[in-house]
């Protein structure tokens, strides 16, 4: 079976773990802190708070803002992962979906339609889909609107726009991998001071014991997860380029017959292949016959604003116009060429035979 996603590990990373087992230091140690200051680059931000999963940090930083601001609403995309949005909600914000572009992206129109301005403070969430660094006039928006902006870049590991707050996922299979973990980057010190305790339970440090000054949660990253991702930066980048290189001949090979692919731009991590397939074509009849044919193709995500649990009564009827029609090809940096050729021919064949 071809993946849809893989992990690039080696022998370097095996060494790396077992110098940690050695060194008997397992939950939060010295690693963690040289990869958050190594991250620096990526993030472009200077205070950079690694955590267990980029939903701890999603979960800390709603925390955060409600402990700042109160409730506050919040505009993003229901096409993205839930634990944001879980966050958002159960620390009291308000939650405002906003369509999406044939990029599969927050959708400017949308989001000027659907905006309003009250006493609340307002943040825009855009999910950085696919891996894409940046979303057009998103800054001059929430600049015009006094909003923050938020970053869920789960997808991204280096966003090329401006942000206040960003959150990062370094799940096995994205380009940066762990065992699980995620980031909080940001350059207000005052919710960096927030997110360090609210990581480690609450706690301040005094002398040789503690005092719990906040809320908090066993949210920090560990040894184990920080060794992997300092030997995961040395090597991104030229993934990502593989990656990139996967996907413009995927691209290149199959015919618009069949849809258009969501467009990366420049600093893209080009985490998904995503073909937005047209109408005469099914994501699910697709993905089933690509199975049969021993390729792995993927869904992501289900909309959260139709969910049993997130659900609204208003439409996006963009978004809803591509229920069954998003489709992501594998691309990772694993994939060979004959592999490579596989995907295009079945996708091709499919696309022929009228699916």
């Amino acid at each position: 079976m071809i993946k849809c996603f893989d992990s690039d590990l080696s022998d370097k990373e095996k060494d790396s773990l077992s110098k940690v087992i050695d060194s008997k230091i397992l939950a939060f140690g010295p690693l963690v802190g040289e990869f958050e200051s190594a991250y620096k680059k990526f993030s472009n931000k200077q205070y950079n708070i690694g955590f267990n999963s980029a939903s701890a940090a999603a979960y800390v930083l709603f925390e955060y803002l409600y402990h700042t601001y109160g409730s506050c609403k919040v505009y993003t995309t229901s096409l993205g992962f839930v634990s944001p949005v879980y966050a958002a909600i159960k620390n009291h914000h308000e939650v405002i979906y906003v369509d999406v572009d044939e990029n599969l992206l927050l959708c400017h129109e949308s989001l000027n339609e659907m905006f309003e301005n009250t006493k609340k403070k307002n943040v825009v969430m855009p999910v950085l889909y696919g891996g894409v660094s940046g979303i057009k006039n998103i800054n001059a928006f929430c600049l015009e609107n006094d909003c923050l902006l938020v970053l869920d870049s789960a997808h991204c590991i280096s966003p090329s726009i401006e942000y206040d707050y960003a959150f990062y996922s370094f799940h096995p299979v994205k380009p940066i991998c762990m065992s699980n973990g995620g980031l909080l980057a940001t350059n207000d010190k005052h919710a960096a001071d927030f997110m360090y305790k609210g990581r480690n339970f609450g706690r301040e440090q005094i002398e040789d014991t503690y005092d719990l000054v906040q809320p908090g949660f066993n949210f920090y990253m560990n040894n184990l997860n920080a060794s992997l991702g300092l030997c995961q930066l040395e090597k991104c980048l030229e993934n990502i380029e593989k990656r990139k290189t996967n996907f413009k001949f995927i691209k290149d090979s199959i015919s618009s017959y069949i849809g258009h692919f969501a467009q990366h731009d420049e600093n893209s991590s080009y985490y998904l292949s995503s073909l937005v397939l047209k109408n005469s074509f099914y994501s699910d009849k697709m993905r089933k016959y690509l199975k049969e044919k021993g390729i792995q193709s993927s869904f992501h995500y289900p909309f959260l604003h139709t969910s049993k649990q997130y659900g609204v009564e208003y439409k996006l009827p963009n978004l809803e116009n591509l229920s069954n029609r998003i489709i992501n090809l594998p691309i990772h940096q694993n994939l060979q060429e004959q592999e490579l050729e596989k995907i295009v021919d079945e996708c091709v064949y499919y696309s022929r035979s009228g699916g």
